[in-house]
């Protein structure tokens, strides 16, 4: 079961540029900013009250799960969902004609997490989350 939504994720062309509009619109600044080498992707959270904004900045848009995830087009990427049993929800999804996209499930920033794309719509992406809780 889809608990509730974690983040929103945005790929900006310039992660220094977007940093510097987020934090003036958002009157804060990132909570973190993490790298991720394998996939060369730079990442500024912000964290609000009720969700985080993701920025997300692919140094290398020609790596293929930087293509399927769609991480070479500017703009809102993808909605993350924590969720309940992440094993079940993966199966389910499937079981419903959601597509993983080959390379996942892996280890994310938070927790586990899975990229699909719904049946629906092939430009669409989806992101659950197994979120990790300290002490677990």
């Amino acid at each position: 079961m889809f608990k509730k939504i974690n983040h929103i994720g945005i790929v900006v062309q310039n992660l220094d540029e977007a940093i510097e509009s987020y934090s003036k619109s958002l009157e804060r600044k990132p909570n973190q900013i993490l790298e991720i080498p394998d996939v060369s992707l730079k990442i500024a959270i912000f964290k609000t009250e009720e969700i985080e904004v993701e920025l997300l900045h692919y140094g290398n848009p020609h790596l293929p799960i930087v293509k399927a995830l769609r991480g070479d087009q500017m703009g809102i990427n993808h909605l993350c969902y924590e969720v309940k049993d992440f094993d079940d929800e993966m199966g389910k999804l499937m079981k419903n004609g959601f597509k993983l996209i080959e390379g996942f499930p892996r280890k994310g920033v938070h927790g586990r997490i899975a990229f699909f794309i719904p049946p629906h719509s092939p430009v669409e992406r989806i992101e659950i989350l197994e979120v990790r809780r300290d002490g677990e």
